[in-house]
């Protein structure tokens, strides 16, 4: 007894885990179809080709739609103006025969009913029926223009009606009800012809355009589809040259060659890109081997006074006083190297601060001047034109310019030579000149004196020192407050550089 209760627990366990499962699926269903509904959407590529396909497979359905209303419309219209003609010569004949006797003609009447397969009615002047070829129950109808139900005028002549025959169901009926007179009497002609014939062709001819219409677009899908694909095989080409297009393959270029179009745009486009990117990888490369090179000077007659302290130095007081002079040069010069990089960078970053205020170029002058002398004796340093000027720009970034340049003119200028610092009046422009007498740049380093860690005299880059950038430096700062430079220079005559800034007052 015990073993079949424990059975029966188990079972009703069984079931009660089986329940909850299939709760706990249902509430889980909804979630479960919506991410599947998701995965499918990522997963189903709707390529251009396709949509193009797409959209000229529905304009090409639209044309045909269209043309089909059209045609069908016209047919319409033609087989109604041909049953009023029929119509209206089946009148002319029935009044002939009207004419032509004094009695009825039903005979005449008949055979052309029959012939034309109308139905025609006689009504005297109060709408009773004198005779009639048609035997349905709608015979008796006198079909007015003034209205009645099922009944619309198409024109001054015919009236459109819908029969409510019990045998034949609702019957499409155009109608021309005209009266002449006989025998002294006003008289009603009704020709009711039955559209039935003119509706069925219509049914068929829409039937016969959709069957058309529908192969027509049926057809039209493969030679659309490998048009498409024919127009983006391009796009697919282009796609292949930019994914091989790596690091190490940045002169990879996409071909344009037979493009007239807007992708031969979009591929010099491309190809302009990649053209800015190769120089800009190539200048980081220049950039970041030209600092390298620069860094492992100093660093290397760094470790090599350290290295000559740490065997012998330590107890010779010349060495010693040698080595901590080199030392403390060489790191000067790592400061100002590091320094100089640290600039260029916030100015390719767009984070260096220019703060532009209000002050007199020719007294910042006067004071590059004096400060200059008080450093350096062997050179003649003067102004020989001072206008009073005033600009609005940063007066230090402005003064780190004119100390870049005359530094550079220090340096390469012969002691003895000749400095002048000069500013002038140009129209709205302040110039400011800076004249040597020095050894001068030639024609091919002229180009390239602004380029960073380039050096026009190579020979003597350890005697006159720097690193190569100043100048750069020195450029960045004139083109960030929308100034000009321009460099004169003739070898073994001098160098002069021109500097034009906005004024925004004189004296």
């Amino acid at each position: 007894m015990n073993n079949k209760d424990d059975y029966s627990n188990e079972i009703r366990k069984i079931i009660k885990l089986i329940f909850v499962l299939f709760i706990k699926g249902i509430k889980l269903l909804p979630s479960l179809i919506s991410s599947l509904y998701k995965n499918i959407l990522k997963r189903i590529r709707f390529s251009i080709s396709f949509k193009i396909t797409l959209v000229y497979f529905s304009l090409f359905a639209k044309i045909l739609f269209f043309l089909s209303i059209t045609l069908w419309g016209l047919f319409a219209v033609y087989s109604i103006n041909l049953a009023e003609e029929n119509m209206t010569k089946d009148f002319k004949l029935t009044s002939y025969y009207l004419e032509k006797a004094t009695v009825l003609p039903t005979k005449e009447i008949t055979q052309l009913s029959l012939l034309d397969d109308i139905k025609i009615t006689l009504f005297d002047a109060n709408n009773k029926v004198l005779f009639s070829t048609d035997t349905s129950s709608s015979a008796g109808v006198f079909y007015s223009k003034k209205g009645t139900n099922n009944v619309a005028n198409l024109n001054n002549n015919f009236m459109f009606a819908i029969n409510n025959d019990q045998l034949k169901k609702d019957t499409f009926s155009l109608i021309l009800n005209k009266n002449i007179t006989w025998n002294s009497n006003s008289i009603f002609i009704q020709i009711n012809n039955n559209l039935s014939k003119e509706v069925t062709n219509l049914l068929i001819l829409i039937i016969i355009l959709s069957i058309i219409n529908l192969l027509f677009i049926i057809l039209s899908i493969p030679p659309g589809a490998k048009a498409s694909k024919k127009m983006l095989r391009p796009v697919e080409k282009m796609t292949k040259t930019v994914k091989n297009i790596t690091i190490n393959a940045l002169d990879t270029r996409l071909d344009i060659s037979g493009s007239q179009d807007e992708l031969k745009e979009l591929a010099e486009t491309f190809n302009n890109m990649l053209d800015r990117i190769q120089q800009s990888y190539e200048l980081q490369n220049q950039f970041v081997s030209d600092a390298s090179h620069e860094l492992r000077t100093p660093i290397s007659v760094i470790a090599g006074y350290v290295n000559l302290l740490d065997r012998w130095g330590k107890n010779d007081k010349a060495i010693l006083e040698e080595s901590i002079q080199a030392i403390k040069t060489e790191s000067e010069s790592m400061k100002d190297l590091i320094e100089n990089l640290l600039f260029l960078a916030r100015g390719d970053k767009n984070t260096q601060k220019i703060e532009v205020e209000p002050f007199y170029i020719n007294e910042l002058i006067e004071e590059v001047i004096k400060e200059t002398k008080l450093i350096d004796t062997d050179h003649e340093i003067s102004s020989t034109a001072s206008h009073i000027i005033q600009v609005n720009a940063d007066r230090k970034l402005i003064k780190q310019t004119l100390r870049i340049f005359i530094d550079n003119s220090i340096k390469y200028t012969q002691p003895g030579g000749k400095i002048i610092i000069n500013c002038l009046n140009e129209k709205n422009l302040a110039l400011i000149t800076i004249e040597d007498n020095g050894i001068g740049i030639s024609k091919e380093d002229l180009p390239n004196i602004f380029n960073r860690f380039y050096r026009a005299d190579k020979s003597r880059t350890k005697e006159t020192g720097g690193t190569g950038l100043g100048l750069s430096i020195a450029k960045w700062i004139i083109l960030k407050h929308k100034g000009f430079i321009e460099v004169e220079s003739r070898l073994n005559l001098g160098t002069k550089i021109s500097i034009k800034l906005g004024k925004i007052g004189d004296g």
